[in-house]
């Protein structure tokens, strides 16, 4: 799917303003950031409260690993310049 399909795509267009609020008008490394934690603690806190512990402690030591792979993958990518770049420059 090239740039240009998406951007005439209105249901895609539609997508990416509905999930603005969660993400703002510019995204960044820190937004990105910020959901990857959001997540692991909504994970964390359902696996934590709901399963016995040995299955508990399991799931929670993958979603961690999960999520300390992402917080480099997204350290990365903003390093890399990823995050600042805007869809009206491209």
């Amino acid at each position: 799917m090239s740039a240009d399909s998406a951007e005439d795509d209105p249901e895609a267009a539609n997508f990416l303003t509905s999930i603005g609020f969660l993400i703002g008008e510019d995204p960044s490394g820190g937004s990105f950031l910020l959901v990857v934690g959001m997540v692991t603690i909504v994970f964390l806190a359902v696996f934590q409260f709901t399963l016995p512990e040995p299955i508990s402690l399991l799931l929670s030591g993958i979603v961690l690993t999960v999520a300390a792979i992402s917080f480099i993958m997204g350290a990365i990518l903003d390093t890399l310049g990823y995050f600042d770049t805007s869809p009206e420059a491209a």
